[in-house]
């Protein structure tokens, strides 16, 4: 992990894409599987869903047969995201048609069923570049080529899943913290269809820290680069006045 390539400064909403060879999905540990179990069997259709359109073209099975599930094709999301790894949105047509997101950042995946990208990203603080990017986005998308980026976020939930309707725990000091980091990549199904995977690793913020010294002021000055919306978005505002109170 090169936090360079994950924490900007100043920090910004424009969308960092790099092309990458092709999508490699980690090692499925037993705890990620049960996570994601669990996140399914709490949450159900707010994290997992496919539209008509997604079952009538098969999308899953494209999508599974795309990323070399030869031997047992999936035909239905939950399988599919139940199966790997990674959270996964499919996109036809340049709208959400399936997800199966059992690891969200703060938002609800069921709220962006049959959306743009455009529209997904409205809600977003400063999102300004991001929707005037959405179109190049889909485009690259589509284009035959993988694409990757990080996203970070700071959270008193240490659980891989930090959906809405899990209550967060108040905090009082950095050691009650976790470091979150989303790598994204996109996958070319055909000239109408692409998906995104979406990969979370979380780690104690105190370990972060104590791995080097230059990653804490890095952290600390990406935070004091943000406005007061993008603070509250990403529900930084507490963890910006320990960051510079602490030494």
């Amino acid at each position: 992990m090169n936090m360079k390539d994950i924490v900007q400064i100043p920090y910004t909403t424009n969308p960092k894409f790099t092309p990458v060879d092709n999508v490699v999905f980690k090692d499925y540990t037993t705890d990620m599987s049960e996570q994601r179990q669990h996140e399914f069997n709490y949450l159900g259709n707010e994290i997992a869903y496919e539209s008509s359109i997604c079952q009538d073209k098969r999308l899953v099975k494209l999508l599974s047969k795309k990323i070399g599930l030869t031997d047992e094709p999936f035909y239905d999301i939950i399988e599919l995201g139940l199966e790997i790894p990674d959270d996964v949105i499919i996109m036809h047509k340049g709208r959400v048609e399936a997800a199966f997101v059992a690891m969200a950042s703060s938002w609800n995946p069921s709220k962006v069923k049959g959306m743009t990208l455009e529209e997904v990203h409205q809600p977003v603080a400063d999102s300004e570049m991001l929707i005037r990017a959405s179109a190049g986005i889909w485009s690259a998308m589509t284009s035959g080529q993988s694409y990757e980026r990080y996203t970070w976020g700071i959270s008193p939930l240490s659980t891989l899943s930090n959906h809405p309707n899990h209550d967060k725990p108040d905090f009082n000091k950095l050691d009650d913290l976790y470091f979150r980091v989303e790598h994204e990549r996109t996958i070319t199904v055909d000239k109408d269809t692409a998906a995104f995977f979406i990969d979370v690793d979380v780690l104690p913020l105190s370990h972060i820290f104590h791995l080097k010294t230059e990653y804490k002021i890095l952290i600390k000055d990406s935070i004091n680069s943000m406005t007061e919306n993008v603070l509250l978005y990403k529900n930084l505002v507490k963890v910006k006045e320990l960051i510079n109170e602490s030494n």
